[in-house]
């Protein structure tokens, strides 16, 4: 394996199931080139959920990263009535931690048990990044669905039945 952050480092390890690959030789808190974006673009669109293990990042590196998928989206609007991350608004912050009594985050402590992201707008964001700065040692899991795969599934004959049908949320 060659140097982290170049394309001969990088190791694309998937899952074996409907989606999802480990991504490794990859430090995200460095400037990548533009080879490196190229690659990982590719593995996201080849595999759409992107594992990195052991980063460790500042809001801005997170940020600039996000940016490698598209332009960011707001967060949903803050039932506390300001951004969550005064810096970063862009930075949806998750969290059941409170200080002072007020939350310092969305969704709190298990609020969310199933939900599908910003499927409200027009228009959803086509990607999300989650970096953990705590993960707790049971529970706490992110699950993924696969809705290429799960179309694909489908008989024929209810792949007629839906085309050109809209769901509204």
């Amino acid at each position: 394996m060659g140097t982290a952050n170049t394309v001969d480092a990088i190791e694309i390890i998937p899952s074996g199931k409907a989606l999802g690959a480990e991504v490794r030789g990859v430090d995200l808190a460095s400037d990548l080139p533009d080879d490196v974006k190229e690659v990982l673009q590719k593995a996201w669109a080849d595999h759409l959920v992107l594992l990195f293990r052991g980063q460790t990042l500042t809001d801005q590196q997170l940020v600039d990263f996000s940016r490698l998928f598209g332009e960011l989206d707001p967060p949903a609007p803050n039932p506390y009535g300001e951004a969550l991350h005064k810096v970063h608004p862009e930075i949806n912050v998750i969290s059941n931690v409170r200080k002072g009594g007020k939350p310092i985050g969305n969704l709190g402590a298990g609020e969310a048990v199933w939900h599908a992201d910003m499927t409200y707008l027009d228009t959803p964001p086509k990607a999300a990044v989650l970096y953990s700065l705590e993960i707790p040692e049971a529970g706490g899991a992110t699950y993924f669905a696969n809705m290429f795969a799960a179309y694909e599934a489908l008989d024929d004959d209810l792949k007629r039945e839906i085309d050109g049908k809209v769901a509204i949320h």
